[in-house]
C-alpha cells in the first residue's frame, strides 16, 4: 500500500505540488510554477481589481503536479488540495465558469456605490444594522472576522447591485473549484474555507442563513458544507490521465491554506504560536472553543477547534513595497532596472549590518492598513541624517513587522488564548530573511523554530488527504507524526 500523498496548493503568486512519504516523514519532491493566469486589465489594476482565468489556473496546477509525479515516479494513495481562501468564481448549471475569477486581492467592494459616498461594504453592514467607529471595518456577529472586500459574499453583493449576477449560477472559490474539476462533481466547502465567504457562523459551524437573506443573496449561490478531511470523490479518468496516476484515487475536500500551513508546521498545538510570512502574514494559536476575537480573526481549524489569528496587517507584500520603492528609485535615477530577487537579498544584507533597534529608527509598516485599522498609513519615524539609509529603513520595517505579529499574540493572550512556550515559523518570508527571524525572536521573547519541511500549506493538504484516507485518526495526530522530521 502506498504511503505517498500528493497535494496541490493553488496560490495567487505560484501554484505548488508536493508529494510526501509517511514512511520517512519526508517530502519526496516539490514543484512550483508562476501563476500566470491573471487577466486584469491595466486600467482595472489601477483601481485595485484582480481578475483571473480559473480554468487556466487549474490546468497550470494540474500540469505542474503531473510533472512532479513523472519526475518522482510517485504513486499517491490520495490527493489533497489547498489554496487562497477568499475570492469568487461563478459557475453555471453545467459547472462551466461564468465570467472571471475575482481573487482575494480584488477591492471593488470598497468602491462607493454609484452617486453615493458609502461603499458596498458599508451598504452590506447597513442591511444588518451594523455600525462601526471611524477607521474600523464593519463586522457581522459570529462570523469570526470583519467584512473584507476579497470575501466571496461582498463580491456577490457587488455583482447583484450592478445587475451582473446571472440567474441559475452558483459560487465557488479556487481550491474547491480545482477539487470539483478533479472529481467531476459540484464544489463543496469545508469550514476552514467557508470562513472566507464572510457569512459563515463560526460558533454554529454553518452558513449564517438569516444574514445571507438580509443581504439579499440567494442561498443557492453558496456551496454545500462538508467536514474537513473527508473525501470529495474519486479522481476521474480524464484527470487521472493528465496527472499520470490511476483513475479512482480518493480526492479530499479542500482546506484553507492558513490552516493547512499550521497543520504542516506545528507538532504541539496546545503550546505553540505559529507565525507564517508569505505574501501575507499571520500569527496564530490553536484553541479548542470559541473566544471573543477582539481585532483578531477566529478561524475554524481542520476538523475541530479554531485558530485565533492576527491576519493581514503585514507580510511579504510589506517588504515588497519597500523593495519596489528602491527599485523605482534606482531606475529613475540611474536608468538601471535592478534584479528584483537580488535587491531583496541586498536589502536584507544591509539591514543585517545595522544594529538591532535600527539606531532609533521606527517604522509603522501598515502600507495597506490592517483588519482593525483599514485607514492606517505607513510611516518611518525618528530619522536622522546618519540613519536615512537603505539598511536602517529596511531594519526598521522588518522590526515593525515583527511588532505587529507579536502584538497579535499579545492580544490573543489577553483574550484568553493562553501563553505559549514554543514559537514556530513558516513561509519564505521567514526562511529567507535572518533579520526578520531575529526580530521575531526578540518580540516574542522565544527562540524561533522553523519547520523541517518547505511548502507547509501543501504539506498540510497532503496530511488532510492522509487523514481522509485513514492513515491517521485526526489531523492533530498527522501533524505530530509528520512534523517531527524525517525518519532514518
Amino acid at each position: 500500500m502506498s504511503t505517498h500523498y500528493l497535494a496541490l496548493d493553488i496560490g495567487s503568486t505560484t501554484v505548488v505540488a508536493i508529494v510526501i512519504d509517511l514512511d520517512t516523514n519526508a517530502v519526496v519532491g516539490a514543484a512550483s510554477a508562476a501563476n500566470s493566469s491573471e487577466t486584469t486589465s491595466a486600467a482595472d489594476k489601477r483601481i485595485s481589481r484582480s481578475e483571473w482565468d480559473l480554468d487556466a489556473m487549474t490546468e497550470l496546477a494540474i500540469g505542474n503536479a503531473a510533472a512532479l509525479v513523472a519526475r518522482t515516479n510517485a504513486r499517491p494513495a490520495a490527493i489533497g488540495v489547498t489554496g487562497q481562501q477568499q475570492g469568487l468564481q461563478l459557475l453555471d448549471a453545467a459547472l462551466d465558469t461564468v465570467g472571471p475569477y475575482f481573487s482575494w486581492q480584488d477591492q471593488r467592494a470598497q468602491e462607493p456605490l454609484p452617486g453615493q459616498q458609502q461603499t458596498y461594504l458599508d451598504a452590506m453592514a447597513q442591511r444588518r444594522g451594523s455600525t462601526t467607529t471611524d477607521g474600523e471595518m464593519p463586522a457581522f456577529a459570529n462570523t469570526g472576522c470583519p467584512i473584507v472586500a476579497g470575501h466571496a459574499a461582498p463580491h456577490l453583493f457587488w455583482l447583484q447591485a450592478n445587475n451582473q449576477l446571472p440567474s441559475g449560477v452558483s459560487g465557488t472559490t479556487a481550491p474547491e473549484f480545482v477539487v470539483s474539476r478533479l472529481v467531476g462533481k459540484r464544489p463543496v466547502v469545508d469550514p476552514t474555507d467557508a470562513l472566507g465567504w464572510g457569512v459563515y457562523d463560526v460558533t454554529k459551524r454553518t452558513w449564517a442563513d438569516e444574514l445571507i437573506a438580509d443581504l439579499g443573496l440567494d442561498q443557492s449561490l453558496f456551496p454545500d458544507l462538508v467536514e474537513s478531511c473527508t473525501m470529495a470523490g474519486p479522481l476521474t479518468a480524464a484527470m487521472a490521465q493528465k496527472l499520470g496516476v490511476p483513475a479512482g484515487l480518493p480526492v479530499a475536500v479542500a482546506s484553507g491554506d492558513h490552516q493547512c500551513s499550521f497543520a504542516g508546521t506545528v507538532a504541539d498545538y496546545a503550546n505553540t504560536v505559529a507565525v507564517n510570512v508569505g505574501t501575507g502574514g499571520q500569527a496564530a494559536l490553536h484553541i479548542e472553543a470559541p473566544l471573543p476575537r477582539g481585532s483578531l480573526e477566529l478561524r475554524p481549524y481542520i476538523q475541530r477547534g479554531y485558530l485565533l489569528a492576527g491576519v493581514g496587517a503585514v507580510g511579504g507584500r510589506t517588504f515588497r513595497t519597500l523593495r519596489d520603492f528602491f527599485a523605482d528609485a534606482i531606475h529613475a535615477l540611474a536608468d538601471v532596472q535592478p534584479d528584483s530577487e537580488a535587491l531583496y537579498e541586498r536589502l536584507v544584507a544591509l539591514a543585517a549590518d545595522v544594529p538591532a533597534g535600527a539606531e532609533g529608527v521606527r517604522a509603522d509598516p501598515l502600507f495597506s492598513g490592517s483588519r482593525s485599522r483599514p485607514r492606517a498609513k505607513a510611516a518611518f519615524r525618528e530619522l536622522t541624517a546618519a540613519t536615512l539609509t537603505a539598511g536602517h529603513l529596511t531594519r526598521a520595517l522588518l522590526e515593525g513587522m515583527a511588532v505587529e505579529l507579536a502584538d497579535s499574540y499579545r492580544e490573543a493572550i489577553q483574550l484568553g488564548g493562553g501563553v505559549r512556550s514554543k514559537l514556530v515559523g513558516a513561509g519564505n518570508g521567514i526562511k529567507l530573511n535572518p533579520v526578520l527571524r531575529a526580530a521575531l525572536e526578540a518580540e516574542f521573547a522565544m527562540p524561533l523554530h522553523v519547520g523541517p519541511h518547505g511548502e507547509e500549506a501543501a504539506v498540510g493538504a497532503a496530511l488532510c488527504a492522509a487523514v481522509a484516507d485513514g492513515a491517521f485518526g485526526s489531523i492533530a495526530e498527522a501533524s505530530t507524526a509528520f512534523t517531527s522530521g524525517p525518519q532514518s
